[in-house]
């Protein structure tokens, strides 16, 4: 009885939707055209890995530190000035460290989305060497079929070495450069 119950529901449901409003394609448009006239004279910001690196990172709240009675703050001392900004090694290895594990990390992205093309051209091929009204000759397909195949092992073993270097270079850690 409670199934019943679910299912009459559910062909309620879709039965009724049609009837509810919609908004029609015309005022979705009409909608875009405004927002897009209102960002017209204001400009985005572009955001490239190089800005990411020299983004400084803050905490997302920053909670006021609670004033002693009695106590007034004590005036903020002036930072001293240096011909030569100091370089903190272990801020340098850190970022160095983050640029080669993003450059490796793109780098294995895209031999992974290449072995996964590869493997999806394989598959067509194959398909198309197997269907009766194909509109090459057998041999071609399986020429194009052994040269996808070589070009497939050499993208997977391109992935397994990044990856090893990628796993390599996190168990070693920013902190042994």
């Amino acid at each position: 009885m409670n199934a019943f119950k679910v299912l009459c529901a559910g062909i309620l449901v879709l039965a009724l939707s049609p009837l509810a409003p919609g908004q029609s394609l015309a005022e979705a448009a009409k909608k875009e055209k405004e927002r897009r006239e209102s960002l017209k004279g204001k400009s985005g910001v572009v955001v490239t890995n190089a800005n990411l690196g020299a983004t400084k990172k803050k905490p997302a709240l920053a909670a006021p530190a609670p004033a002693e009675s009695g106590n007034p703050p004590a005036p903020a001392a002036a930072p001293a000035t240096t011909a030569e900004p100091a370089v903190d090694p272990l801020a340098e290895a850190k970022k160095n460290f983050d640029e080669k594990k993003a450059s490796l990390e793109e780098r294995l992205a895209k031999a992974k989305e290449m072995v996964e093309l590869l493997t999806l051209k394989m598959k067509a091929l194959q398909q198309q060497f197997y269907s009766f009204n194909s509109m090459q000759s057998k041999e071609q397909v399986q020429m194009q079929i052994s040269d996808t195949f070589q070009r497939l092992q050499a993208a997977q073993a391109a992935e397994k070495i990044l990856k090893d270097e990628l796993d390599q270079l996190v168990a070693k850690g920013w902190k042994s450069e």
